[in-house]
């Protein structure tokens, strides 16, 4: 993560041969179908420079306080990317209701390896802290309009 904080060529490397680099994150984890997705999807302009922005803001410049809202952290004991340091340390940032779960033999790709578990987990989760939710109790939810 340090290379991809630090050197402006990663997402020309990764994309390389095929986006070889790429695809080998996902080798044996990811089904086979979601992988070819995924790097589509990441190899139009500008996307995977996104998605690898968002580990890149994971070590800001200033102080960024204190989270007030109810946070469930949910990490693998086999994710190559956050190690068990940072996921246990994350709950010192929380000063609302937090959960750590953790789930055993699981890489950093969640939704692709357990997803009834992590499904299980979220609804828990929502159900228990409905007071947050900023919906209207009438409202009406069209699944084609997400």
């Amino acid at each position: 993560m340090i290379d991809w904080r630090e050197t402006p060529t990663t997402e020309e490397r990764m994309l390389a041969h095929d986006a070889q680099e790429l695809r080998d994150f996902y080798a044996g984890k990811v089904p086979q179908d979601s992988a070819d997705a995924y790097v589509r999807h990441l190899s139009q302009p500008g996307a995977l420079t996104a998605a690898l922005n968002w580990y890149r803001a994971g070590r800001p410049d200033g102080a960024i306080g204190v989270i007030d809202v109810p946070t469930l952290y949910i990490w693998s004991t086999d994710d190559s990317a956050f190690g068990p340091a940072a996921a246990q340390e994350t709950e010192r940032w929380v000063n609302g209701p937090y959960r750590f779960e953790t789930l055993q033999g699981v890489s950093h790709w969640i939704p692709e390896e357990a997803p009834e578990p992590l499904s299980h987990l979220l609804l828990d989760h929502l159900r228990a802290h409905d007071e947050y939710s900023t919906r209207s109790e009438n409202a009406v939810v069209d699944p084609q309009k997400r």
